[in-house]
């Protein structure tokens, strides 16, 4: 049984949706643990790793940013400090378990014990101050401006304090903020009580055979919240100068570390400028690869290459002597690298080694801290990089929302799904948004499956099809009852709806707000209820998009405000006359409205008569 509450233990995570993550590693019961708690231990214990590995076990855990000095010795003057973890923190364990998601899911699952659960994270303002931090940058701009770096990467902690569980507290985390390169280590009471919770999604090098791989990451740009505009910046990012410019002083840095242990010839960038998707944003990515030199170890490896270039900044030894100079607090983990190396075949050894940044550190009395920084420049402005960096630490407030995708179809009355290329077009547009696995030949198939269990007096028929994230369907129907009237009753709602809010432009079941609101309508004998942003502008009805009708001429609310792209919507604006005008409506707008018509899929359009009542 795989067991996640006996410590010490370390998960490195791939928290991806299950059609892209790759298999987890859970490394526990060690036979030694190898610790370094000052620079003259880094030496001893990065020995004690390449003895471990050549005799058949596996790391698996931590080194501190810090251990930069042990490496350079240049920076020695320059270190103020000493972070509370250790420097090196390794397991050499011969155990290693390969956990594929639903493994995972049910560890986790069986984790749960009692009243084991996270509570509360409070994250604090950072110590030294918005002033210290303007201060430092003010330096950095003068040290770009003088020639000496190119680029800072400057970072400062936030003190945090959980109360609750650490455990629970990553369950949380891994599900708001997927990423490839995930880990939980808990070192247990003998090394400190230290639990560390890493959501990085960025890979620092990965060795397997011969082959080594580098990924830095340099350039992001925020979500869109529909597909059409996500997907135009994420385009944009790849063209973006500036971005591919901070890109490229990374690539060269990081080619340059790799060709110290590499074979002559080999180091090369196969894909340079691509982007990758998150949750909250698009990240630049460029791919370097190498073929390893004979005899590589772990001391060699890290001799040649740590730390990450990607949080150092360029060039990188002058850079990380700035840092030491102006950073207040050691960063430790945070920056360091997290991950494992591993006996491979041959004698070969295999490895991969994470860049931790949203990366948390808990002590022994659930106090920690949580660090962020950014690149800095020499256009870099500082009260923008400086709300940048709080920015940054959101991802560990935010909460998990699980939810499923829905279509609303039409049965018609042959046999036939009405719209269905415009339906299959916006599930699979909005399954690429959000990363679901969505198969329309699946699609297709069950809606072919479905329709053949009803007979022509069982229809038309509304049919609501269900998407999971993991790309399981669910496909349910009702017979469409016959319309009492042609004329539909709506009201208003007396909730606001917020234009930045993905959801609304996305049909998903994480819509209560809506369905709280269509419930209460109904029981006092309406329709439909109309929504308002935080505008004041009209959006849309709970199940139905919204058209007026004023001086002979058609409007419908425009998406900026808010709102579904029904196909029903979509269909009317390509095929009506008059043409339909997209334009903000606001409530004077509606209330002076010659008409006012709802529509969608499945009951089409109907003439409203609407009741100025707020419910």
């Amino acid at each position: 049984m795989i067991d996640f509450r006996t410590a010490p233990m370390v998960l490195l995570d791939d928290s991806r949706p299950a059609h892209r993550a790759g298999r987890s590693l859970l490394f526990h019961s060690p036979e030694k643990v190898i610790v370094a708690h000052t620079l003259e231990e880094v030496g001893p214990a990065l020995e004690a790793m390449d003895a471990a590995l050549a005799d058949g076990l596996h790391l698996a855990g931590w080194i501190s940013y810090e251990c930069a000095a042990y490496f350079e010795p240049r920076l020695k003057a320059h270190i103020k400090g000493l972070p509370e973890e250790p420097l090196i923190w390794m397991m050499a364990t011969r155990q290693r378990e390969s956990l594929d998601p639903d493994t995972l899911d049910r560890a986790f699952a069986d984790a749960r014990r009692g009243n084991e659960h996270f509570t509360s994270l409070e994250i604090g303002e950072s110590a030294a101050g918005k002033r210290a931090y303007q201060n430092a940058l003010e330096k950095v701009h003068a040290y770009i401006q003088a020639g000496d770096v190119y680029q800072i990467n400057h970072t400062f902690p936030l003190p945090c304090e959980m109360k609750g569980d650490a455990l629970a507290l990553y369950e949380r985390l891994r599900t708001s903020q997927p990423v490839p390169f995930g880990a939980y280590i808990d070192t247990g009471a003998e090394a400190g009580n230290f639990k560390i919770l890493s959501l990085s999604p960025e890979l620092f090098v990965r060795r397997s055979g011969n082959d080594l791989t580098g990924k830095p990451m340099k350039g992001t740009a925020p979500r869109g919240l529909t597909y059409e505009e996500d997907r135009a910046i994420a385009t944009g990012l790849t063209t973006d100068e500036k971005s591919k410019a901070e890109n490229l002083m990374i690539v060269d840095l990081i080619r340059n570390d790799l060709s110290r242990i590499s074979k002559p010839g080999s180091v090369s960038v196969p894909h340079l400028f691509e982007t990758e998707q998150y949750p909250s944003l698009h990240q630049m990515t460029s791919t370097i690869t190498a073929q390893a030199e004979d005899g590589l170890t772990p001391s060699s490896l890290l001799q040649a290459l740590f730390p990450c270039g990607s949080i150092t900044g360029a060039p990188k030894v002058r850079a990380m002597e700035i840092i030491a100079e102006l950073e207040e607090a050691p960063r430790g983990v945070y920056c360091g690298t997290i991950g494992h190396f591993s006996p491979g075949r041959n004698g070969v050894a295999d490895w991969s080694l994470n860049v931790p940044i949203r990366t948390i550190i808990f002590g022994a009395q659930q106090k920690g801290r949580l660090s962020v920084g950014s690149g800095v420049v020499a256009d870099s402005d500082i009260e923008g990089e400086y709300e940048e960096c709080l920015l940054k630490a959101r991802f560990a407030e935010k909460e998990a929302t699980t939810f499923s995708l829905i279509e609303t179809l039409r049965l018609d009355a042959d046999g036939s799904f009405d719209l269905l290329e415009a339906h299959l077009q916006r599930l699979t547009e909005s399954a690429s948004y959000f990363d679901f696995a969505c198969s329309t030949d699946n699609v297709m198939a069950l809606l072919d499956e479905h329709k053949k269990a009803f007979s022509a007096d069982d229809l038309p028929r509304r049919v609501r099809l269900l998407l999971s994230e993991r790309g399981s369907i669910t496909i349910t129907s009702a017979a469409l009852p016959k319309q009492v009237s042609d004329e539909a009753k709506v009201c208003f709602s007396k909730t606001t709806t917020r234009s930045d809010d993905t959801f609304l432009y996305h049909k998903t079941t994480n819509r209560s707000l809506y369905d709280g609101s269509l419930a209460r309508a109904h029981k006092a004998g309406f329709d439909d209820i109309l929504f308002f942003n935080e505008r004041d502008e009209l959006t849309e009805g709970a199940i139905s998009n919204v058209f007026i009708v004023k001086d002979g001429c058609w409007y419908t609310p425009s998406l900026s405000s808010g709102l579904l792209a029904g196909t029903f919507r979509a269909a009317l604006m390509q095929s009506y006359t008059p043409a339909i005008s997209e334009r903000v409506i606001r409530r004077e707008d509606l209330l002076a409205a010659d008409r006012i018509y709802i529509g969608n899929s499945v009951r089409g359009l109907r003439l409203a008569r609407l009741e100025n009542v707020e419910l």
